[in-house]
């Protein structure tokens, strides 16, 4: 009898196992990045819900204006998933793109969400609280891995510049530039010294013709 039961168990496991999608469990891995784009999308999609909200709460329309906030909530999670895994991918200018994106969609997501909060049915409330703490928590990650990112950009910009002065004031040492004197080092003072006196030479010769 234990033994039919074991056999049964591995069987239904095994079944399971067949219509279990191969992809399931490794989506989240997956989405834990996102491209440029893919930001643009969700905030997009953010941005339709708080409207559909918007609509279902002067309706008086409490499950609506719920369905529609937990529909910002799981996009607001996924996006905020992204920046604490490691933040979106492409080139520096578009990861700075994306955060900058996602801090100014959540700064005027948290206006609506807290205009709303007073036109909505009490027992959408909740819903609207939970909303606007994942909005704040997008923006406070958001403004984080902004300023690292143009932190590191001008830390690399200052070391870049100081690197070409450095090139900059190699040359001009070479051909003399900046010595006191004003002279390469291939002329020394006694060039100088007999140009200023071949000249006064000159002009003594001159006048004794005269």
């Amino acid at each position: 009898m234990k033994n039919a039961m074991k056999l049964g168990l591995v069987g239904l496991t095994s079944i399971l196992f067949l219509l279990v999608p191969a992809g399931f469990g490794a989506q989240d891995d997956a989405q834990r990045t996102m491209t440029l784009q893919e930001v643009k999308d969700r905030l997009k999609e953010n941005k339709n819900y708080l409207k559909d909200a918007e609509k279902k709460g002067k309706a008086g329309d409490a499950a609506g204006v719920q369905t529609a906030l937990e529909n910002y909530d799981r996009n607001m999670a996924g996006i905020n998933r992204a920046m604490n895994a490691g933040g979106f991918q492409g080139s520096e200018g578009q990861r700075e793109e994306a955060f900058d994106r996602v801090e100014k969609a959540t700064r005027k997501h948290g206006e609506v969400l807290a205009n709303l909060e007073g036109k909505v049915p009490e027992q959408a409330r909740p819903a609207i609280q939970r909303a606007m703490e994942a909005s704040q928590k997008g923006r406070t990650t958001a403004l984080s891995n902004l300023q690292q990112v143009r932190t590191e950009r001008q830390q690399r910009e200052r070391a870049e510049m100081q690197r070409q002065n450095q090139a900059g004031g190699g040359f001009g040492r070479d051909n003399g530039m900046g010595r006191p004197d004003g002279m390469s080092p291939g002329n020394g003072p006694g060039v100088g010294m007999g140009r200023s006196s071949g000249a006064g030479a000159s002009g003594s010769a001159g006048r004794g013709r005269r």
